[in-house]
């Protein structure tokens, strides 16, 4: 055992006065005992211990542990020089110089500066003192566990010399034991002791996440946590439990994916991306699950209705899923701030994955790609699809053999069919007539094309579908193929090529309105209005809005005159830029949205007056239908002024329609009313 040399000397000393005192009483008969400088006797002489702080300031090495007290509380030392009795676990300067060299910011005690710094200390200090007890160490056995001052445990280990058990993973040694004390006893140690508070404190533990991200092993997962948009998820509070394939274990979900699957790149749809998120949901279990605490039995997952068997395999357990593998823990009770991470051999597979891998296994001949209808019924993006296709009874179709090509609107684009309709309809459910039913049928089925057309085949033409006489345009649009259905307008490609078992499918940003479904829910005056407008070659955005908010038009296109500042296409992608949350106006979906809509787009209409633009002048006001006035401002051209600081420039007037005038501008034009609605 290591020994101080000061504190050699000093015990040294010590020895040789009990040894000279000891002399001395032996002698008593021969040399009766005299009276000392202050009247006592030999008798009276008997050496006194230091208390601990005394001792403590009589050893070199034990200096820095009088600065850290120094530094955290200065009642520390006098509680310590009190009655007690006190054990001390004292650490040297080098464990403490240890210490600081793994903290950073902290180069010595003059930087615990703050008071949460210095309280930390405290604790640290507070983590050596055992009070009321006076524990020699032929008092201490192995397993002993003493509760501190800081209130958290310490436990003794004798496994080859005397150690202290902190909250660490390194033991700290007694270099020095049973240095008495008048009020207790000093036990010199070579480690610094942290407990947990003091852990969390100066060393807290990553997320689950920043876990994952830190495991070289796991960076595969770390790619599907993104892909998946599921980081925020992972990052929450929780607690979780995570059992993390690695990266060899998510190859196997590559090669039992096929090969167009050999990077989470190749997660490029609405179903491929539903199925990796499915996977990893099932990865996660609510709470903080320790190896110590896992129990044979079925355990819930982050996925609804999936559950996980715990199967006690000898002094272990594996985990079972819906394949017939089971998973090895490689590497358990992973800490992390909001949970625990158990890394596993295999990834982990629910039932109703392994249902669509099973359709997928090209060794079973009964077995295959999903048809279009089971894609649709298994997509949530496509929830309103398969309603639609449900009311009308063409989902059965889709379960067919086919071959089928389908335009697949995602749920968003409903908004355009109930204003197309328009009247009270906001849900699906509300089509029960025969003839709103057919309304319903005749839209879907133009969006449903004979035989397989990839994104490959698509040349520009005029397509067939199943809706007889009435099929949609195929065009380049800037470089990309986009449709041109019944309004005119393109309609974008979102993901295309969707394998199925009957064909294939390709999502398009709305929905497709036929020509025939036009002429049968629009008024003669509103085709008549809408074929002008397309003329114009640079209002179709308008188009679009008009048909989202048509009926707020109805009274405008009844009356024998009005005055029309129409804005360009233009002008409609300069305000979406301005809109948080609004890229097109397909993001118009919510009635909230929808009623600011209608509440811009009646700004720029001026009833009962057709206003030419020799009829203007300079400081005019016009009353809108919406309510609010638009001012004329003439200066080298014709500009309306709205409740923004900037004006629009008439860039093509005088265009007659009907009873009407129609003035284009450069610009959407905004009520105090919208920009109220926009600011809150």
């Amino acid at each position: 055992m290591k020994t101080i040399p000061h504190l050699r000397k000093f015990l040294l000393v010590f020895v040789l006065s009990l040894f000279v005192f000891a002399c001395s009483n032996n002698d008593d008969d021969a040399n009766p005992g005299t009276d000392d400088a202050i009247g006592n006797t030999d008798d009276d002489v008997t050496p006194s211990l230091p208390n601990i702080v005394e001792l403590a300031e009589s050893v070199d090495v034990l200096s820095t542990l009088l600065d850290a007290i120094e530094a955290a509380d200065p009642t520390i030392a006098d509680a310590l020089a009190g009655d007690g009795p006190f054990t001390v676990f004292a650490p040297t300067n080098d464990a403490f110089n240890d210490l600081l060299n793994q903290l950073d910011d902290f180069d010595g005690f003059d930087d615990f500066d703050e008071d949460a710094e210095q309280q930390l200390l405290a604790s640290i200090l507070q983590y050596h003192v055992i009070s009321g007890t006076e524990a020699f160490s032929n008092n201490l056995s192995d397993g002993t566990v003493l509760t501190t001052l800081q209130t958290e445990e310490i436990t003794v280990n004798v496994d080859g010399g005397v150690f202290i058990e902190d909250k660490t993973e390194e033991l700290a040694e007694v270099v020095s034991a049973d240095n008495d004390a008048s009020n207790g006893v000093v036990h010199i140690i070579n480690k610094v002791l942290l407990p947990q508070e003091v852990l969390d404190a100066l060393f807290p533990k990553p997320s689950i996440v920043e876990l994952v991200v830190e495991t070289e092993e796991l960076s595969l997962l770390e790619e599907a946590v993104i892909k998946a948009n599921l980081v925020d998820a992972l990052n929450a509070e929780g607690p979780f439990t995570v059992f993390a394939p690695t990266n060899a274990a998510i190859e196997e979900l590559f090669e039992l994916l096929g090969d167009s699957f050999t990077s989470f790149d190749d997660f490029d749809n609405f179903l491929e991306l539903q199925i990796l998120e499915q996977i990893l949901l099932y990865h996660a279990v609510p709470g903080n699950v320790t190896s110590s605490d896992l129990a044979p039995g079925m355990i819930n997952t982050l996925l609804q209705d999936e559950t996980l068997e715990i199967i006690s395999d000898g002094n272990t357990f594996v985990i079972s899923d819906a394949s017939d593998i089971d998973a090895n823990i490689l590497s358990p009770d992973q800490e992390a701030s909001n949970g625990v991470v158990h890394v596993i051999d295999k990834i982990l597979i629910p039932q109703e994955i392994q249902d669509f891998l099973d359709m997928l296994n090209p060794d079973d001949p009964d077995s295959g790609l999903p048809t279009i209808r089971e894609i649709v019924e298994s997509t949530d993006e496509l929830d309103f699809l398969r309603e639609a296709l449900e009311i009308t009874g063409l989902l059965e179709t889709l379960g067919e053999d086919g071959p089928f090509t389908v335009f697949a609107p995602t749920n968003e684009t409903i908004t355009l069919l109930f204003a197309l309709i328009g009247g009270s309809f906001g849900d699906l459910n509300e089509f029960n007539l025969d003839f709103e039913i057919d309304l319903l049928r005749q839209v879907l089925s133009y969006h449903v094309v004979p035989g397989i057309v990839t994104s490959g085949d698509l040349t520009p033409g005029t397509v067939t579908t199943l809706l007889p006489n009435d099929g949609f345009e195929i065009v380049n649009n800037n470089g990309e193929f986009a449709l041109i259905d019944g309004l005119h307008l393109p309609v974008d490609l979102l993901l295309t090529d969707i394998p199925a078992a009957n064909g294939v499918i390709h999502t398009i940003d709305r929905i497709l309105i036929p020509e025939s479904v036009i002429q049968t829910v629009l008024s003669e005056t509103e085709q008549n209005l809408l074929e002008l407008i397309e003329n114009l070659g640079e209002c179709d955005e308008f188009i679009y809005a008009f048909m989202l908010v048509r009926d707020r038009f109805e009274e405008v296109l009844q009356s024998q005159e009005f005055t029309f500042f129409l804005p360009t296409n233009q002008a409609f992608l300069e305000l979406f830029d301005e809109l948080d949350g609004i890229d097109s106006l397909a993001d118009f979906d919510t009635t909230e949205e929808l009623e600011l809509l209608g509440t811009i787009l009646l700004y720029h209409l001026v009833p009962e007056t057709t206003a030419f633009a020799n009829d203007l002048f300079n400081n005019q006001e016009l009353e809108s239908i919406q309510g609010e006035r638009l001012n004329i401002m003439i200066n080298n051209g014709v500009f309306i002024l709205d409740k923004t600081a900037d004006p629009a420039r008439v860039t093509s007037p005088d265009i007659e329609v009907f009873s009407g005038v129609i003035h284009i501008i450069d610009k959407v034009l905004l009520p105090q009313e919208a920009l109220n609605q926009l600011s809150s």
